[in-house]
């Protein structure tokens, strides 16, 4: 019985100095989750110290949270990213004449702004509006009474919208195949609202979605949509389980490197940036990205800020 408690407070000091080691390295952990439901449960039960986010997405939980969450107030620097703006569409490299066609049709569509009329749409639908989301939709109606079916018309009805001047006769690659099957299937993390999010009855709505749409309808194709985890869709656009993704994605040079990505579309016309949201009453604890150094920090996996909490939180341990 002695030998087996002096083993027993042998392990228990082990495990004691093993933690009081992890604490005086004031070491960082980035935790990586598949969708941000699991991060705001892990903040919401103190299984975490912080969830970095893009700031439209952080300002939406935070206003939901009834008071449980706050943001930091510290966001990261994306200047050294350069100056790539917005969400982007991703191909499989080497499919330049499925993305050129594409960036034509976000062209049309960020210039005659559909694109800020859909995501002040989707914001309402997905209950996460703000002033300049109400005041652009308007009179608008924010739900279609077209049925909800295979058929997404319910998403958005592009008659009477200006397309691009599109020549398919030369098409090649995945347009063709795309072209001459009548539909494009895009890949996509339905977790991520006024983007792309699946309600309470199972119906997907979101901006990129309408774009979705509307890209289909501009090449005169049926949209198809399969849904999956976020760290799945590229995979899923390399092995061509989907034909291309439209899932909140922004510029990474990794993804640049590996993928064809479309040109930038914002839909909000407020700066773009991406921050922490942290336990409400917490907030003042947190100056800058240095103060965050020795926390629990959850981000989704693949996702821009993992890259950030990387490039600029975990290189300022031992500083």
């Amino acid at each position: 019985m002695k030998k087996i408690i002096t083993v027993i407070c042998a392990f228990m000091l082990a495990a004691t100095l093993a933690s009081c080691s992890k604490q005086d390295s004031n070491e960082t952990e980035l935790e990586l989750v598949t969708t941000l439901d699991q991060a705001i449960l892990m903040l919401s039960t103190g299984k975490c110290d912080a969830i970095a986010l893009d700031g439209t997405t952080a300002e939406n939980y935070v206003a939901q949270s009834d008071g449980q969450f706050a943001m930091s107030g510290v966001n990261f620097d994306l200047s050294i990213y350069g100056d790539y703006e917005g969400n982007v569409v991703i191909a499989k490299k080497g499919e330049t004449s499925l993305i050129d066609a594409v960036n034509l049709c976000i062209g049309t569509a960020t210039a005659n702004d559909y694109y800020t009329l859909w995501t002040a749409i989707a914001k309402m639908q997905s209950g996460t509006e703000d002033e300049d989301a109400i005041a652009i939709v308007g009179d608008t109606p924010v739900f279609s009474d077209a049925p909800i079916d295979e058929g997404y018309l319910y998403l958005l009805d592009t008659e009477g919208l200006k397309k691009p001047e599109l020549d398919l006769s030369k098409a090649d690659g995945l347009l063709k195949e795309i072209l001459d099957k009548g539909f494009m299937l895009v890949g996509t993390s339905p977790d991520y609202p006024p983007n792309e999010f699946i309600t309470e009855d199972a119906v997907i709505y979101g901006s990129e979605m309408m774009l979705a749409k509307y890209v289909c309808d501009c090449l005169g194709v049926s949209l198809k949509i399969e849904t999956m985890d976020f760290n799945a869709v590229l995979t899923a656009v390399d092995t061509g389980k989907v034909d291309i993704a439209f899932s909140g994605f922004g510029w990474k040079e990794d993804r640049a490197e590996a993928f064809e990505l479309s040109i930038g579309y914002t839909g909000d016309d407020k700066v773009s940036y991406h921050t922490l949201v942290v336990p409400a009453g917490e907030e003042d604890n947190y100056q800058s990205l240095q103060d965050f150094v020795g926390k629990h920090i959850v981000a989704q996996a693949s996702s821009l800020q993992q890259m950030y909490v990387e490039d600029q939180i975990l290189t300022l341990e031992g500083n």
